[in-house]
């Protein structure tokens, strides 16, 4: 065991070049909190909007790293249930663009032993976030459809097989080169670049879709994601990539959202629809008990193979720039992972 790590971390705000490895000694693990060196972290677009400035709550300087699986090296006094060498999975927010760190050991659940870091990694934030979203906020019937946004992404992959495993269809949204993933999923897939999406939406789904999952934001949650809804529908906003479209901040677009996408409390009740923010760090912390037995749900039905997902890359923690530009630009399919 040492008590050195290697992060990727950041001082200022700006481009991907602005995170550069550096050599941290580490303190030992305080009260309640647990040593991990760290086998996978993932690239979340959260961090590339903490890296841009705009993530709320989060300044530079800091480490990037909004999850991670890895073995449990020391532990702080007072900690129970966890024993040195155990493999674990966290949702971190940030500090995990490292080879290892302390965590609070409240937000440790137990890893599998038999499947790879990157694809138990990537149930953590996009698995906990998708499984969440389908199974608590905006649930579908055997037989009903639902909209995914970004299907071939992260999250969006991964909804997909829920959707799929539980009997619901699905249509899902993503770029051409990208139909051989949506429809390998089992769902419909619309090119969101041509043509009349909405129209296309309620074409594929007879009418609309009870749920709309939409990490976009800005005017295309009114536009897109609440005009494809059925009469009790709901979409849920889980993200605002609108904001840092094309890797460029756009404050404008926060303005947008507000000024285009009012909502009537009596229209809503009118159709029984409605729309929920959903950020899978709060009801973390709102709802400890939640997130550890929905998180062990997705990390079982990795190993069990209900859920395979989808990797776009592997890195080395040292080119995580690299991982953020491949994100950015919407490079690959699937979630871009880190390995120190």
């Amino acid at each position: 065991m040492t008590n050195t790590a290697i992060e990727m971390h950041m001082a200022r705000t700006g481009p991907a070049t602005v995170l550069k490895a550096r050599e941290v000694t580490l303190a030992p693990p305080g009260p309640g909190e647990a040593r991990v060196a760290i086998e996978a972290t993932g690239i979340a677009f959260a961090d590339v909007v903490m890296r841009q400035g705009l993530y709320p709550g989060v300044r530079t300087p800091v480490t990037p790293g909004y999850d991670l699986v890895g073995r449990i090296e020391a532990l702080g006094a007072g900690v129970e249930g966890f024993a040195v060498g155990q493999r674990v999975a966290a949702l971190t927010v940030t500090g995990s663009y490292a080879s290892r760190r302390n965590i609070e050991a409240r937000w440790l659940v137990p890893a599998p032993e038999d499947a790879p870091a990157e694809k138990l990694v990537a149930g953590v934030l996009n698995g906990l976030t998708a499984w969440q979203m389908f199974s608590r906020i905006a649930v579908a019937a055997p037989g009903e459809t639902v909209l995914v946004h970004g299907a071939a992404g992260g999250v969006g992959n991964l909804l997909l097989a829920m959707a799929r495993n539980a009997g619901v269809k699905a249509v899902g949204t993503a770029s051409a080169g990208k139909r051989g993933v949506v429809e390998g999923l089992g769902a419909t897939h619309i090119d969101y670049r041509s043509g009349d999406l909405v129209e296309r939406i309620r074409a594929a789904s007879d009418g609309g879709v009870v749920a709309a999952y939409d990490h976009i934001g800005g005017k295309h949650l009114k536009a897109v994601s609440i005009a494809a809804l059925r009469q009790g529908g709901m979409a849920v906003l889980y993200g605002g990539y609108d904001a840092t479209r094309g890797g460029k901040v756009r404050p404008g677009a926060i303005i947008d959202m507000l000024l285009n996408n009012s909502l009537s409390a009596m229209k809503l009740f009118g159709v029984s629809q409605g729309v929920v923010g959903y950020n899978v760090s709060y009801w973390r912390d709102a709802r400890l008990e939640a997130y550890r037995t929905d998180l062990a749900a997705v990390l079982g039905q990795i190993v069990s193979g209900a859920l395979d997902p989808l990797i776009g890359k592997v890195l080395p923690l040292t080119e995580a720039a690299e991982g953020h530009r491949l994100l950015e630009t919407s490079a690959v399919a699937g979630k871009i992972v880190l390995k120190p």
